[in-house]
C-alpha cells in the first residue's frame, strides 16, 4: 500500500510540476531559423523601422502602430501582420495569443538586436 501511495504522489507531483512548467514564449520559437525575406529598400526600411519599434515603443504604442504593406502603401499592416509576411519560420508555428507581451521579453529584444546587426552588416541581400 506505502509503495502505490509513494506512487501516486510521485506522480501527482510530476504531473503538477510539468503543468506549472513558465510557458515557451512563441515569438521567440518563431524567430527560430527564420528566413528573412523582402524586396528593395523601401521593405527593406520598413522591417528595419518596424524591428527598432520593437525595442523601443511600449507594448501598448506596438499595438496601434501600422506599416507599409509589401506593395508599399501606408498605414495597412499591423507588426504581426508584418513579421509574418517578411521573417519565414522554418517550421510550422505561430506568433501566439499574446505577441505584443512576447516581443517585449529580454530574449525577444537580443533576438530583434541579432537581426538588426545582422541586416546592417548584409545590406540589401
Amino acid at each position: 500500500m506505502n509503495r502505490i501511495c509513494s506512487l501516486l504522489i510521485s506522480i501527482f507531483l510530476l504531473t503538477a510540476l510539468t503543468g506549472c512548467r513558465k510557458a515557451e514564449n512563441p515569438v521567440l520559437e518563431y524567430f527560430e531559423n527564420v528566413e528573412l525575406q523582402y524586396e528593395g529598400k523601401s521593405q527593406e526600411e520598413n522591417i528595419i523601422a518596424a524591428l527598432n519599434d520593437i525595442l523601443n515603443l511600449s507594448e501598448s504604442e506596438l499595438r496601434t502602430r501600422k506599416y507599409k504593406d509589401y506593395t508599399g502603401k501606408d498605414n495597412q499592416w499591423d507588426l504581426p501582420t508584418l513579421i509574418s509576411s517578411h521573417f519565414v519560420p522554418d517550421k510550422s508555428v505561430s506568433l501566439g495569443n499574446n505577441f505584443y507581451h512576447d516581443v517585449k521579453t529580454n530574449e525577444m529584444q537580443k533576438k530583434i538586436k541579432q537581426i538588426l546587426e545582422q541586416m546592417r552588416k548584409s545590406p540589401g541581400e
